[in-house]
């Protein structure tokens, strides 16, 4: 596949992500990038390409992370009618079903709405953090496979990061990666 039919299946599978918030696509332009070979005609700039695509994959990971996530902050596995709360006198057992007050009822579904939504998010952070800790590995091996420790590969890099990339954390990280070792 050429780079710009490649640059343009990521694209679209990059913007279906920010639409669904699936992270199968988040996979699928990975595979993509992967997938990109050099060509004997411009390896300088498939290359160059394929970083691009790399810093703009990881540039959506991070602006779909959400800074105050929380890993120990887990969701209920399911909720419990509150001790305490009235049921209905032909009721032998407490469900939600058998709540006498219908504000009561009405608070528990509102309970058990808001932690179905907690678990969706929660499930799709901390699935977002494991896909972004695979993805980082498969672009420091081609990172490190394609770009040696030079200047001219920290200039590229650098250049990269600054049009596709906000993130300093992850900018350092990738710099890191091809900054020539000091003797």
């Amino acid at each position: 596949m050429d780079i710009d039919t490649a640059k343009k299946k990521v694209s679209e599978r990059l913007e279906a992500f920010i639409k669904s918030g699936q992270l199968e696509e988040l996979r699928n332009a990975a595979s993509l990038i992967d997938s990109i070979e050099p060509t004997v005609e411009k390896p300088q700039a498939v290359r160059s390409a394929k970083l691009a695509l790399w810093l703009a994959l990881f540039e959506i990971i991070d602006a779909a992370k959400d800074p105050k996530f929380d890993p120990e902050d887990v969701p209920a596995a399911r909720v419990t009618v509150p001790p305490g709360t009235s049921m209905k006198p032909d009721c032998p057992v407490v469900t939600p079903e058998c709540i006498a007050d219908p504000a009561a009822r009405k608070k528990y579904d509102e309970s058990v709405e808001a932690n179905a939504v907690k678990t969706d998010r929660y499930r799709t952070q901390k699935e977002l953090r494991q896909l972004d800790s695979e993805l980082t590995l498969r672009a420091d091996a081609y990172i490190k496979k394609t770009y040696g420790r030079s200047p001219e590969s920290l200039k590229e890099m650098t250049a990269g990061i600054d049009t596709n990339l906000r993130n300093s954390r992850r900018a350092i990280h990738f710099l890191g990666l091809v900054a020539p070792l000091k003797p």
